[in-house]
């Protein structure tokens, strides 16, 4: 709720008449990887004047290339890196200096980390399972105490839970500074101690039982999504996976912002859309494939789900019943 009010709040403020800011077509600074398949970012103070109390530089989206390898001594500003997907290594201070299998942190969705002036660091990813990721570099003399408040001092990696929230707050960032209007320095600067009090909210413990919980929960999020079409129950699932539904409940309700069935409901009325959309099969021949004992229970929970039925869906892609 907290997240949904700053969002509308912000909106409405962003949709206010205000005096743009032409961007300038300008070269990407030095800094930032080109080895990026895809990305979304926003440029706002450049200048390396620490003496604001704090200033957004820029930030945004990557989806990185299977050859990514970012290793640098030292950094303009400081900066927090989220990832929302894929695998990869991290080798920080020290351990970037002689980097080695021993002393890398394990990169996937939902490690923060942080690095900064004076900071060496290394990062790969893994080129089956590609990096995607939000960052935000900033300056200012409050940059060091902001990031030592929520634990997260230049040099830090950490875990956190319910990673939608986070990144839906780095998305937010990205809209309001992209494009630069006159409210983007504000907002953005706004949202940073937003974002912030959001890791510090959400991040594990780094107690054994609290990463093997977390672990156990991302494994069986992840099952549930890659065999979502064996399973009709979660029951099911919980059976296949070695867990109790009690226990996955309470590990979604710790970890996650969705029960376990709303998971797997969603994800197998996903896949259902896909075979509608892409591969033209018809309701009843979908239906079977989910194991669905009739057309009707299916349609109703895919209804349920994208509030149109499959037939309708059908026919909005290819005009057809």
């Amino acid at each position: 709720m907290v997240i949904l009010g700053w969002r509308m709040a912000i909106l409405d403020l962003m949709k206010r008449p205000s005096k743009t800011v032409t961007a300038k077509k300008q070269t990407l600074p030095a800094f930032v990887s080109r080895q990026v398949a895809r990305s979304r970012r926003y440029f706002l103070d450049l200048s390396t004047d620490h003496q604001r109390p704090i200033a957004v530089a820029c930030g945004g989206y990557e989806e990185v290339r299977r050859d990514y390898l970012i290793s640098r001594e030292d950094f303009p500003y400081y900066c927090v890196e989220f990832i929302a997907g894929g695998v990869g290594q991290l080798w920080l201070g020290k351990a970037a200096t002689e980097p080695s299998a021993e002393n890398a942190a394990q990169l996937s969705a939902g490690t923060v980390f942080s690095y900064g002036p004076g900071v060496p660091h290394r990062m790969v990813t893994d080129p089956r399972q590609r990096l995607r990721k939000h960052y935000v570099d900033f300056s200012g003399r409050q940059a060091v105490g902001k990031l030592r408040g929520v634990g997260l001092e230049a040099g830090t990696c950490l875990r956190v839970s319910h990673a939608t929230e986070v990144a839906e707050l780095f998305d937010l960032m990205l809209r309001c500074g992209a494009p630069q209007s006159v409210h983007s320095d504000g907002l953005c600067s706004q949202l940073l101690d937003v974002l912030l009090a959001k890791v510090k909210q959400r991040r594990l413990s780094g107690s054994p039982h609290d990463e093997r919980a977390f672990e156990t929960f991302d494994a069986f999020q992840e099952l549930l999504g890659e065999r979502c079409a064996e399973w009709a129950t979660v029951e099911a699932a919980c059976a296949a996976f070695g867990i109790t539904p009690a226990y996955a409940c309470r590990l979604f309700a710790r970890f996650g912002e969705q029960s376990p069935y709303q998971v797997l409901i969603r994800r197998r009325m996903a896949l259902a859309a896909e075979w509608l959309g892409n591969e033209q099969l018809l309701v009843k021949e979908v239906a079977a494939r989910l194991g669905y004992p009739d057309q009707y229970q299916f349609s109703r929970g895919f209804k349920r789900v994208f509030g149109i039925s499959p037939a309708a869906y059908r026919r909005g892609q290819f005009g057809g019943g």
